[in-house]
């Protein structure tokens, strides 16, 4: 099983609903389309476990980490959704896995933000970065870093043509601030546990979850990784038809499966979700309807593995809206 070291990376929550899904033919559902086409987003929206790109919010250091596969010329560049503000400064610095300094750049923004460029052997990596927005917090509260391959005339290769490892099997980021841990999983045949909240996380001060997680830098990848986590994350093709993911639960209590894709796409999508147990029978499940495409499912189970099984539909082009979502799994509590 392939292990690798990432910082977790927010994601903006969907709701599910209720609404009609004879709405996806309404002049209202139409509008909606119109006004999603004029922007799009699916370059944007990567992965959580994605090699060539992450989203952090603004404030405070995030790292992405990353593999470079073959020797080459490699750039680096930040960017804000398509709409939102480009008020903001950025500065970055890449470290490799010792921890050196390798370069370092910065950018504003409204000039392009973060372009960096540096020649690099096959190894691993850390791109260091902190931006600040100016003035009003309104306007978006994300950017994204995004690392690619440069041919012999520096134009930009495709994320298959680039030396980047694609970020197969289970990552894991160290448990944040809080204690919280969270497995990206990149491949249908990985499995990761997933643990119900732990009362002396709530209860750890911020000093004792800040000297785990410099502890586990300390240590090494494998040794790290904790037996379960809070949330297992992955990226799936909104048109995706089949299962997409397998967990453990190690102990009974209730498990929540959910969707989300950044706001703004409400009614361009609908998804449809089922749990099934080792047997291949169905425990649970749920659908988007209307508007509120995602799906939302919360479900007691017991001790054992399970898959997700998703359908989904997309309206309008490829173009319009996002094409790929993010599924969560969370264990809420244990039960006798």
């Amino acid at each position: 099983m392939n292990y690798r070291v990432l910082t977790p990376v927010v994601v903006a929550l969907g709701l599910a609903g209720t609404a009609p899904l004879a709405l996806a033919d309404s002049a209202a559902l139409q509008q909606a389309q119109q006004a999603s086409s004029k922007i799009d987003l699916t370059s944007f929206f990567q992965s959580s476990s994605d090699a060539h790109s992450q989203s952090f919010f603004f404030g405070g250091t995030q790292k992405h980490p990353f593999t470079v596969e073959q020797a080459g010329r490699y750039q680096f560049r930040s960017s804000t959704l398509p709409g939102e503000s480009e008020d903001y400064r950025i500065e970055a610095t890449l470290l490799d896995a010792q921890g050196n300094e390798i370069a370092s750049g910065s950018g504003l923004g409204q000039t392009g933000g973060l372009h960096l460029e540096q020649r690099l052997e096959p190894g691993d990596y850390v791109l260091r970065v902190s931006a600040r927005k100016f003035g009003s917090r309104s306007g978006g509260n994300s950017f994204t870093v995004s690392v690619v391959g440069l041919d012999a005339q520096g134009n930009r290769l495709t994320s298959e043509e680039s030396g980047v490892d694609n970020g197969g099997g289970i990552m894991f980021g160290g448990p944040g601030k809080d204690g919280h841990t969270t497995a990206f999983v990149n491949g249908d045949d990985e499995v990761a546990a997933i643990a119900a909240p732990r009362p002396e996380d709530a209860e750890s001060s911020p000093s004792q979850a800040t000297a785990a997680t410099d502890a586990q830098a300390a240590g090494t990848e494998e040794a790290a990784l904790p037996d379960a986590f809070d949330e297992i994350v992955t990226d799936v093709a909104i048109r995706q038809r089949g299962k997409v993911l397998s967990f453990d639960v190690v102990e009974a209590g209730t498990v929540s499966v959910t969707s989300s894709t950044f706001p703004g796409n409400e009614g361009t999508y609908r998804l449809e979700a089922r749990i099934l147990d080792e047997s291949g029978e169905v425990v649970a499940s749920d659908a988007g309807e209307g508007f509120e495409g995602d799906f939302d499912i919360e479900t007691i189970l017991q001790p054992g593995r399970y898959s997700v099984w998703v359908k989904g539909q997309k309206f309008g082009s490829a173009m319009s809206g996002v094409n790929n979502y993010t599924l969560r799994v969370q264990q809420l509590d244990t039960q006798p």
